[in-house]
């Protein structure tokens, strides 16, 4: 018998015309070039057949099929070496390690039966296969042998998408660029685009290209459009164009306060504002690079504007105070700054001494007009902090403040009543029926949260370089820090933070300073108090106010010596972070201090918003309870003046005094 030869493409055929080559196929016919004159011919596969010289069968074969065994062997992976012995033993019983033949692989058993009982020996041999691999491997060892196993991509020669002409490809990438800018289409938009292109580039039918079938379409729009693939989201793209280029070159800073990143957002939690109206406050944050301290913090009714920013540089340049909450310090046993142990026992008893002091050298800022407004840059070149504007266009700019934005959302705002989810499909219709915080409430909680949760977990942008998979805390590497980088810095004092304060001129009345609908007074008032009028014109002071603040003014005394703080008559303020300087020096500083996962990060911040919530909701009941009480005096002393008024008719005064509870 004469062993059948097959033609291959590319091979050389020798015809009764001449001789040729086999260039391509298709639709069941063959593509010739002639070798002597280089022109192309098309024949019919049972046309070449007849033509071929008896003997040579007409097929096609696989490059990869004609390798030498060894070669085959080697480009494939451990699991279909593996899978030779199995296949070999489904096809004729052969056992896998040369023993006895297995009775679950015998010939006469199912094909069913024996392809299962396979699956559970490679199972058990450490080779996860599914049935259907298995069938398919199989199938292509029953046709070629170990050949067939091989991975039939690694034999092609052509690049990606060389069957589609340049022409189509040139149009597609225009129209790809055409569409930056605009927003999302589908892959059938695209298909109609490139198909009115081409028959606008080609109006000869039989010149034109043809356009390539929806699937082919979809896979060159992928290929070619990445990241600018016109399918996916327009803000996607937006952002995606965004990134630069060149190669990504970080700015490194040596300590803390070398570059401080300041950005602003809306929270996603509902509060009640001081004039009663529910709405999402403004966060604006100021946070360090180095260390990822938060510097500063600012919540507001409105967009903050640039007396907003200056009034977080002035809480930021002075120490912090103790709050109500410090004894948290020492019941989850933090440790305090290193510089604590230069404090007097005095200062010690009032201020903040578990949270770092930073002082910005630099701050980042985006081109927003709050940013560039007069008052906060005059406020940082009077204390030397040097404004930086971030890049246009730079999303990863101010990625720091961006990153503590999103912790915030997702390790705060989401445990606090009112959450509103982030956007309106994840909004609860319920939200704004919670019983929500007040304004006050919710900066008191946020700054507790900061100060205990925040400065103490370990973050994933402060690993450590000789622990694996170990990450520092602010205040470790704020601790870590100073010695080594020198950061000594002196903290302002209260004339350095009032000098930072917005303005306004007022009166003195012989009941204090009207401003803002409520009264401020001080002792000190006294030599200001109802000054005579000078032609016409009633003396004012300059007072300086805080306006997240509403305790509080200051104005100079009238010997200018000093300043004096006025508190709304009704509720003294709260305690502001002024005090006398306090010297930072360097000292080694253990990283080993307590740090927090994001578990007990979530728990602690569970506890501190049911803690809120159980005081706010003991507020508003004792206010219920006095109400109550005063409704229930004054119907008492109503009823016992009926009584006790003189009447011409007495016939009702017993039953009058029966109503009256005198328990």
């Amino acid at each position: 018998m004469i062993a059948q030869r097959t033609v291959t493409l590319g091979q050389a055929v020798h015809l009764a015309s001449g001789d040729f080559t086999l260039v391509s196929y298709a639709n069941g016919s063959y593509r010739l070039r002639d070798d002597l004159t280089g022109e192309y011919t098309v024949m019919h596969h049972l046309e070449l057949a007849h033509q071929l010289p008896p003997g040579e069968a007409l097929a096609t074969s696989d490059p990869v099929d004609h390798r030498p065994l060894g070669e085959i062997l080697d480009g494939l992976d451990e699991t279909k070496r593996a899978l030779i012995p199995y296949l070999q033993q489904l096809i004729d019983g052969t056992p896998v390690d040369g023993g006895e033949p297995l009775s679950e692989f015998a010939p006469h058993r199912s094909k069913t039966k024996r392809l299962d009982a396979t699956v559970l020996a490679l199972s058990k041999a450490g080779y996860e296969v599914p049935l259907g691999t298995l069938k398919r491997r199989l199938s292509s060892f029953e046709k070629k042998g170990v050949a067939g196993l091989a991975d039939r991509r690694e034999g092609r020669k052509e690049k990606a998408f060389a069957r589609v002409p340049d022409a189509v490809q040139t149009a597609l990438a225009e129209l790809i660029v055409s569409y930056q800018g605009k927003s999302t289409v589908t892959y059938t938009a695209i298909r109609a685009e490139l198909a009115v292109m081409l028959m606008d580039r080609f109006p000869d039918p039989a010149k034109r290209p043809k356009t390539p079938s929806p699937s082919t379409v979809e896979r060159l729009v992928k290929q070619m459009g990445g990241d600018q693939n016109p399918t996916l989201p327009a803000k996607r793209r937006e952002t995606a164009a965004l990134s630069p280029q060149h190669m990504h070159r970080p700015r490194h800073v040596f300590g803390p306060g070398d570059e401080c990143q300041m950005d602003a957002t809306t929270l996603d939690i509902l509060v009640r504002m001081p004039n009663g109206e529910i709405a999402r406050p403004h966060l604006t944050a100021l946070v360090d690079k180095r260390t990822r301290s938060v510097v500063g913090l600012n919540l507001t009714e409105q967009a903050p504007k640039s007396i907003d920013h200056a009034v977080l540089l002035a809480n930021a340049l002075v120490p912090r105070k103790l709050r109500s909450w410090a004894r948290d310090y020492d019941a989850f046993g933090l440790p305090q700054m290193p510089w604590a142990k230069h404090l007097t026992k005095e200062q010690l008893e009032m201020f903040d001494s578990y949270r770092p002091y930073i002082f910005p050298t630099r701050i980042l800022i985006d081109n927003g007009q709050d940013f560039r407004g007069d008052v906060f840059g005059l406020g940082c070149e009077r204390y030397g902090v040097s404004l930086t504007q971030a890049p246009i266009h730079d999303p990863t700019a101010k990625a720091i403040v961006e990153r503590f934005f999103q912790t915030v959302k997702t390790k705060f705002c989401q445990y606090v009543p009112g959450y509103t989810g982030g956007n309106t499909l994840n909004r609860g219709k319920l939200a704004a029926k919670d019983p929500l915080l007040t304004l006050a409430e919710l900066a008191e909680l946020l700054e507790k949260w900061t100060a205990i949760v925040w400065q103490n977990r370990r973050h994933e942008g402060l690993e450590d370089d000789y622990r694996k998979d170990w990450n520092h805390s602010p205040n470790s590497m704020y601790a870590a820090c100073v010695e080594l980088t020198g950061h000594f810095v002196l903290a302002y004092q209260e004339e350095d933070f009032i000098a930072l304060l917005p303005t306004e001129d007022r009166t003195v009345q012989s009941d204090g300073i009207e401003f803002n609908g409520r009264m401020y007074d001080s002792p000190h008032l006294g030599p200001m108090r109802n000054r005579k009028r000078r032609d016409s014109v009633t003396p004012k002071v300059v007072i300086r106010f805080d306006p997240s603040d509403e305790h509080r003014i200051w104005l100079r005394s009238s010997d200018d010596k000093g300043w004096i703080t006025c508190y709304w008559t009704k509720e003294r303020g709260k305690s502001r972070p002024l005090a006398e300087a306090i010297d930072l020096e360097a000292h080694r500083k253990s990283l080993d201090a307590l740090t927090f996962d994001d578990a007990e990060a979530d728990i602690m911040t569970v506890r501190f918003r049911n803690q809120a919530m159980a005081e706010s909701a003991d507020r508003i009941e004792r206010a219920a309870l006095d109400q109550k009480r005063k409704s229930k005096d004054k119907k008492a002393a109503e009823t016992l003046g009926d009584i006790l008024t003189p009447d011409t008719d007495s016939s009702h005064d017993f039953a009058n005094f029966a109503k009256l509870d005198i328990g």
